[in-house]
């Protein structure tokens, strides 16, 4: 551990989980041959390595240090059995809410200037799946058990005020996800739970009763697609503001809908690329030009799956129980806000824009212009909102290959910041 994070770039990286296993009480030791700290630090080094196989990662420590090549510096089953491990998962979750609260305060809030929002937690929900470990004896419902034949469920939240996931829920069991939330929302440190936060979901996620739940106890209001099976009562046509925000909004309607006590908004709206979309909100605060806008953004959740399952190798799961699972979804929750503040801080404070991918995405957004699809951003919110939340491949690369250099403010300028500005 000495050799991976004294004076290291490594080291740099690790700089905040320090601070948070410091403010974690955890009411158990871990244990005595793997500390937390040593625990979480490899766990961050394999997802930033890509290393799928813990065999493949025990042998290149086995090179980092000369001088000890007689003997393996870890034993794959004292590593296996921490990542299983109940009270590992208790100190994780600690960590990942104390780096979740020190990220929301470090990195800068992309939806500052989007009109409306004033300041409240703005979350996207999505779903993904990984494929089982080659040790999980899988057994769907055909075959007489309840695991997932697409593999493990992980249901991804994203801040998209920050722009990172800062949770997954993982299920193994073939559930809807749906019912998967409903449990989900049982736990005490569960998101669901906040106040007045907007949620932008996918239409899997629409049931009006638990958003209608949501709306009278915390002021939660939710953002989806609409769906050819919900059945409308009443329709009222709303006046549309005339607001820049608004260009391209064709109606905005309140709704009762069948399966609901409360009333809902339907708002028609037609992207730069003339494709037509139909969404439904809870919630009457906001510009319906900004409800489509922020829609529009649920997608880019699926560039940080990308990170997640080509960088991060998240794609197959570590272990075969639950534990395990759920344990590493959140090692790769850590190690994505550890590479973002190490961003923000060896920036010197500045917003670490990976203005390559920006231009790569400008050139995409006119690219699709002539195309019905509805993930364009529209012109007016081009001065508002400059971000991107996939982190390019090459600056991935430089974490995973200087992880061992020592660490300086030169080298962030000279070899870091160039990867952040243009493709070599």
């Amino acid at each position: 551990m000495q050799t991976l994070t004294d004076h290291t770039v490594f080291g740099d990286v690790l700089a905040p989980l320090q601070r948070a296993l410091s403010r974690v009480r955890p009411p158990k030791a871990p244990g005595r041959v793997l500390s937390s700290e040593a625990f979480i630090s490899l766990g961050v080094l394999r997802h930033l390595q890509g290393t799928s196989a813990l065999r493949e990662q025990i042998q290149q420590l086995l090179h980092l240090d000369v001088n000890a090549v007689e003997r393996p510096p870890l034993a794959r089953s004292t590593w296996a059995d921490a990542l299983a491990s109940t009270e590992r998962q208790a100190v994780l979750r600690a960590v990942v809410a104390e780096l979740r609260a020190e990220a929301a305060a470090a990195l800068p809030d992309r939806l500052a200037e989007i009109p409306g929002l004033a300041g409240r937690p703005v979350r996207a929900l999505d779903g993904t799946y990984q494929q089982e470990s080659a040790h999980y004896p899988r057994c769907t419902p055909k075959q007489g058990g309840e695991d997932n034949p697409k593999g493990h469920a992980l249901l991804a939240f994203q801040n998209m005020r920050i722009g990172v996931i800062d949770d997954v829920l993982s299920e193994t069991r073939s559930h809807h996800e749906m019912r998967v939330l409903r449990a989900y929302d049982q736990r005490s440190d569960a998101l669901t739970q906040e106040r007045r936060t907007l949620w932008v979901v996918d239409r899997g996620f629409v049931n009006a009763p638990f958003w209608d739940a949501k709306k009278r106890a915390l002021r939660a209001t939710v953002i989806t697609r609409m769906k050819k099976n919900l059945c409308v009562d009443s329709t009222e046509g709303l006046p549309i503001a005339e607001h820049p925000c608004n260009a391209g909004v064709l109606s905005d309607l309140r709704i009762r809908l069948t399966s609901s006590q409360q009333e809902w908004r339907l708002i028609r709206y037609r992207t730069p690329g003339g494709k037509e979309l139909e969404l439904l909100s809870n919630d009457f605060t906001l510009l319906p030009g900004v409800v489509a806008f922020l829609y529009g953004r649920r997608w880019e959740q699926e560039k940080t799956h990308d990170n997640w399952k080509n960088d991060f190798a998240v794609a197959k799961a570590w272990g075969k129980s639950s534990v395990a699972i759920a344990n590493q979804a959140d090692l790769a929750i850590i190690t994505t806000l550890l590479v973002h503040l190490m961003l923000a801080r060896c920036l010197q404070g500045e917003p670490a824009r990976d203005e390559k991918v920006l231009r790569k995405q400008d050139r995409r957004q006119q690219g699709l212009a002539d195309r019905a699809v509805g993930t364009e951003r529209p012109a007016w919110s081009a001065p508002l909102y400059r971000y991107t939340s996939k982190l390019s491949r090459q600056v991935l690369r430089f974490f995973k290959l200087a992880f061992l250099k020592p660490a300086s403010p030169q080298l962030y300028e000279t070899q870091l910041r160039p990867l952040l500005m243009a493709y070599l």
